[in-house]
């Protein structure tokens, strides 16, 4: 089992995840206050589910 961790700044939504030697990002649209940094939770969630 991978360790997981999920960094992000109080000041935004972007978020920073490592999973094991694996990195990623995420973000919310700026519609949604974000700066679109990366793929959704919600995008994240339905390639979890597809995979």
């Amino acid at each position: 089992m991978a360790i997981v961790i999920v960094r992000g700044a109080a000041s935004g939504f972007a978020q920073q995840i490592t999973v094991g030697s694996h990195r990623l990002a995420a973000d919310e649209p700026s519609a949604a206050g974000g700066t679109e940094s990366g793929p959704t939770p919600y995008d994240f969630l339905l390639a979890a589910l597809g995979a």
